[in-house]
């Protein structure tokens, strides 16, 4: 009897995970849409990793400041980003609804804001050199810090668009396209890093700047590409692609559901950043165990941030089109495949921690590794227990903002961040490093099961944030 159980619960696995393939919302629509995005991701993250490569060949002090002014650069650029990336959601839900031909204006509507977004952070240059100074390192790093972070600041505009353009085809579940067009920049991007941060082929030698302009430069080609993509003939004819009048009522329904969105994407890097900060204060040992966990971390944080995405997508789509019961169905198969992707990673961290060190313990820092093993290995287990939690939290927080429910996350995301802040610093006077790893695991619990409860009441199943009447749900 046992042994034909033995069987049987394989075979209805089996069977359940064939039903699920081709099924609408199953796993083959989810990832078709999911891996593009993953893929794009990575290939940004990588393009980084050769900004940072280059510069470390080119000088140490380049390489010591990308980091610190890439950081502060990107916490603002977070708020304005999240908000314009929110496009995806209303062209998803008019895709849905098949209103074709509100999407290209609703479109020009997140490039206007893109527009002021640009001129805001740009007034952030005019005091630069003050925000680096206060942090206290030397001249010749804060110069190096105040170029690149200008730089990337004076270029924001051409990121912000890209992401505005890229929500006109990942909205419409065409994510391929947004794959493809990202792989030219990046592309150009690492070029560009080769001819100006060293002045190869008489090109000027630039440092620090000629890798922040290349950045800038391959957005800026990302950006009109899809310029020359969406106001196409065709697109123009089926998604009203060349109206560009501004609509204010729009743009205020917009910043109403996107803000809170972009508020959201920003505290969630501040958590993180704040944790580094307060983990610094205890000594370099203890930062440097910490900092190898949560940038291995990083690469299974990646895919998790386009499932997210395309959760949020499809979440649109399926309510676009007034049918809430397909749409919990598409987060029931996120779930199920980031569950899967994520138990991988948790035994990962928990039965090769050694196999994951190792990359880190060649070259001058290996004696130190040495020293710090214990430690790091212990907090894989931290951040083992903290993947299972903030992986399937993405997913239900991606889900009600896919259906508009950006407000709740937004203040959620206040609450916890502001507690937990205290709670570290706390921890990490009193208890320790293992102290302030433990609020942290506390922080991924309490954001899961809020999130959880938020999606199980339902309520995001009649929430719309383009005007429609609610049939299903």
């Amino acid at each position: 009897m046992t042994n034909k159980k033995f069987y049987i619960i394989p075979a209805m696995i089996f069977k359940y995970i064939t039903r699920r393939w081709r099924a609408k919302a199953g796993y083959f629509e989810f990832l078709s849409i999911a891996l593009p995005l993953i893929i794009s991701i990575g290939a940004w993250a990588f393009q980084n990793f050769v900004d940072r490569f280059f510069l470390a060949w080119y000088s140490q002090d380049a390489y010591a400041a990308a980091f610190p002014a890439g950081l502060l650069n990107t916490s603002i650029l977070f708020i304005f980003l999240g908000t314009v990336s929110y496009i995806d959601v209303f062209v998803s839900q008019y895709n849905g609804k098949q209103e074709y031909k509100s999407i290209g204006p609703a479109i020009w509507q997140a490039i206007y804001f893109a527009v002021l977004s640009s001129i805001i952070i740009f007034f952030f240059t005019l005091f630069s050199s003050d925000i680096f100074n206060s942090i206290g390192h030397s001249k010749d790093i804060i110069q190096e810090e105040t170029k690149y972070f200008n730089v990337l600041c004076y270029g924001s505009f051409f990121c912000l668009v890209s992401s505005a353009f890229g929500g006109f085809y990942a909205g419409r579940e065409k994510t391929k396209t947004v794959l493809l067009v990202n792989l030219i920049g990046i592309f150009v991007n690492i070029i560009l890093d080769y001819l100006l941060i060293f002045g190869n082929f008489g090109f000027p030698e630039l440092g620090i700047e000629g890798a922040a302009l290349a950045t800038i430069i391959g957005y800026a080609v990302v950006s009109t590409v899809f310029l020359l993509l969406v106001i196409s003939k065709k697109n123009s004819i089926k998604f009203n692609t060349r109206q560009l009048k501004p609509n204010f009522n729009f743009l205020k329904r917009f910043i109403r559901f996107g803000l809170p969105s972009g508020i959201h994407m920003f505290l969630d890097i501040s958590v993180f950043t704040l944790f580094s900060i307060i983990v610094g204060t205890l000594g370099k040992l203890e930062l440097s165990s910490s900092n190898i966990v949560m940038n291995t971390y990083n690469l299974a944080y990646m895919p998790l941030v386009g499932f997210g995405v395309t959760t949020s997508i499809m979440t649109g789509n399926y309510l676009g089109r007034n049918k809430a019961s397909m749409a919990q169905k598409s987060v029931i198969t996120a779930s199920q495949i980031v569950f899967i992707f994520i138990i991988f990673t948790f035994l990962m961290f928990l039965l090769i921690p050694n196999l994951l060190i190792k990359p880190f313990a060649n070259g001058s820092e290996g004696l130190i590794i040495e020293q710090i093993r214990p430690t790091i290995i212990i907090l894989f287990r931290f951040i083992a227990v903290f993947s299972l939690f903030e992986s399937l939290s993405i997913i239900f927080s991606s889900a009600i903002k896919g259906a508009g429910d950006t407000k709740f996350v937004m203040k959620l995301l206040i609450i916890l961040f502001t507690t937990s802040s205290i709670a570290m610093y706390i921890a990490t006077k009193y208890i320790g490093l293992y102290g302030c790893w433990s609020i942290l695991v506390i922080y991924g619990i309490i954001l899961n099961a809020s999130c959880y409860l938020r999606y199980k009441s339902g309520k995001w199943k009649k929430m719309r944030v383009i005007e429609m009447k609610v049939i299903d749900g």
